[in-house]
């Protein structure tokens, strides 16, 4: 049906009309605003559950004893200002404490220390009896013995360092002479493999395999390093553990790194060691004898600063005290400045595979010997591909950085963390003679027809155990979390103020929504008096809106307060 061009019209001027009837927004001034704030205020104070601000509101009081009160308000916050700032700094700066774990780590559970032995004679002498005098190898060989070296009479290019060692040392097979380890394995001496350390040739045991130790290459002493057949190696770590690829089943597989056997000598590692005395040429030290130390199965062994003495002759009991540090691992999420430690895949080294403050530390002291001599020594890391060995003419340089390992080392310790998991071994040595006769029975099918003059001068045995079947790690968990933090705050707030949740609720009442709330009634009121009225409509002002819905609640307090 069509509507009528008069009719439109008409429907058109009328729609019109009501858009310009409409009420504009009407704005609150600040007067207003300022009433509304004061009377909410008012309103909070006599009704919060804050300690002291009804007092300091009341005008009935004198103003003394509202100044009185207002002072003592402001000495409570004080001192429950100055007590949180305490807890947080101590929540913010000391987050992780050190304590006692509270289960018991078995032995079995972790590898058996790597065994790093040396002899403390350089080289043997019927290798090095022909070397000329004015050689390059008679140099290196004078450094390796730390002699002085006339550079003005050497003629010739310097040799591999390693390869060099290797040649002129004693190897593996005729230094460990017998050995068992546990009550399986009585021919261990196959698993000691040579590597060269800062106290020349050395055979270690129980070291992680190359291809899990290093990223880059791998020295020359390890390049030929096998396993004999029975026993499978695995990239053991602190913070993982044991985890080997394949079925942990499998019948007659031995991993290695090797498990700790359990306790006592019985279980431990013994070994019989020839430090062939007679094929002397030079020692490391003032004595005869062997260096031995024990440190993880995935870190380098330092033997020169921290080995023990095995003198031959003599029987030694080492008892081992493993040393472990867990941390939660909740704990990664906190920055490492106030942790002071480093999961394993949070720093990556250029050589090792595997990070450990002492790894870290070997890398850092390569690189500073790197800046300042431009080359490394033989049996420190290589931190890049084209890194040179040190010649025999680099000798001062590198004896001066070295005394000056004080200085390298708080370089090196602000940068090499210590790690959250970690694995040490503590060795305590106890020593006697040997017995002539005691030393026959223990070895009744020894292939060895060495006199009692021989074993006294040159034969060394030692035995290596736990004492306990467990021990306690240490484990780093957090000092302060953030519910004690909440709870110390909540509880300061609590007892010098009355301050509570819900007290946060009533400012956020009385200072946000009950205003807003009663600005919007009011626009409301004022838009309704602007509108055409229709019927009897009264209008209320702001100040006697306050006083009507104020009016009952003054009552009721009359009402339940007559006096």
């Amino acid at each position: 049906m069509r509507v009528p061009r008069n009719r439109q019209k008409a429907l058109f001027w009328s729609q019109k009309n009501q858009i310009k009837s409409q009420p504009k927004r009407l704005k609150i001034s600040w007067t207003t605003w300022s009433r509304i704030l004061s009377r909410n205020t008012d309103e909070f104070c006599r009704n919060t559950t804050i300690h002291g601000l009804k007092y300091i509101n009341n005008s009935k009081l004198r103003s003394t004893d509202r100044f009185f009160f207002g002072i003592a308000l402001l000495t409570v916050l004080s001192c429950a200002i100055y007590l949180i700032q305490d807890a947080f700094d101590k929540w913010n700066t000391t987050p992780v404490i050190v304590g006692i774990d509270p289960e018991l780590t078995s032995i079995t559970n972790e590898p058996f220390p790597a065994v790093t032995i040396c002899n403390l004679n350089q080289a043997l002498a019927k290798k090095v009896t022909n070397l000329a005098k004015s050689s390059m190898e008679f140099a290196m060989l004078q450094s390796l013995c730390r002699k002085q070296v006339d550079l003005n009479m050497v003629t010739g290019n310097s040799s591999n360092w390693e390869e060099f060692i290797l040649n002129i040392s004693q190897p593996c097979k005729s230094m460990v002479i017998a050995c068992h380890f546990g009550a399986d394995d009585y021919e261990c001496a196959r698993l000691f493999h040579p590597i060269v350390t800062d106290e020349g040739l050395c055979c270690v045991f129980n070291m992680l395999q190359p291809k899990f130790m290093y990223r880059k290459s791998v020295p020359l002493s390890h390049r030929n390093m096998t396993l004999p057949l029975g026993f499978q190696s695995v990239n053991w770590h602190a913070e993982l553990g044991y985890r080997r690829r394949g079925s942990p089943t499998d019948e007659g597989i031995s991993l290695y790194p090797r498990r700790a056997q359990g306790t006592g000598e019985s279980l431990g590692l013994s070994l019989t060691l020839d430090v062939q005395a007679d094929a002397y040429y030079c020692s490391s030290s003032s004595s005869i004898g062997f260096k031995v130390a024990l440190h993880s199965p995935n870190e380098s062994p330092n033997v020169r600063e921290t080995g023990l003495l095995l003198a031959p002759g003599m029987e030694t009991k080492l008892r081992i005290d493993p040393a472990k540090i867990v941390t939660e691992k909740h704990l990664r999420w906190l920055d490492r400045k106030y942790r002071r430690c480093l999961f394993r895949n949070e720093l990556r080294l250029r050589w090792f595979a595997h990070y450990t403050q002492r790894n870290c530390v070997a890398e850092c002291l390569s690189g500073w010997l790197l800046r300042h001599c431009g080359c490394v020594t033989y049996y420190m890391p290589r931190l890049h591909w084209n890194d040179t060995t040190c010649p025999v003419g680099k000798r001062e340089c590198v004896e001066l950085i070295r005394f000056r390992t004080i200085e390298a080392m708080e370089s090196c310790l602000e940068q090499c963390l210590p790690s959250c998991f970690d694995l040490n071994f503590n060795g305590f040595a106890y020593s006697t003679k040997i017995s002539h006769d005691g030393f026959r029975q223990t070895h009744p099918n020894g292939r060895w027809n060495f006199t009692d003059a021989y074993v006294e001068r040159s034969v060394a045995v030692v035995n290596m155990y736990f004492k306990e079947p467990a021990f306690r790690a240490n484990k780093q968990t957090e000092f302060i979390g953030f519910s004690d933090f909440l709870s110390c705050v909540g509880g300061l707030m609590g007892l010098f103020l009355g301050f509570s949740f819900l007290s946060i609720a009533e400012c956020v009442y009385f200072a946000l929504i009950r205003p807003c709330r009663t600005c919007t009634e009011i626009r409301q009121l004022n838009q309704q008096r602007t509108q055409p009225l229709t019927g009897h409509i009264r209008y209320i002002t702001p100040g006697n809106w306050f006083q009507a819905e104020l009016a009952p609640q003054q009552a009721k307090r009359l009402h339940f307060n007559p006096a």
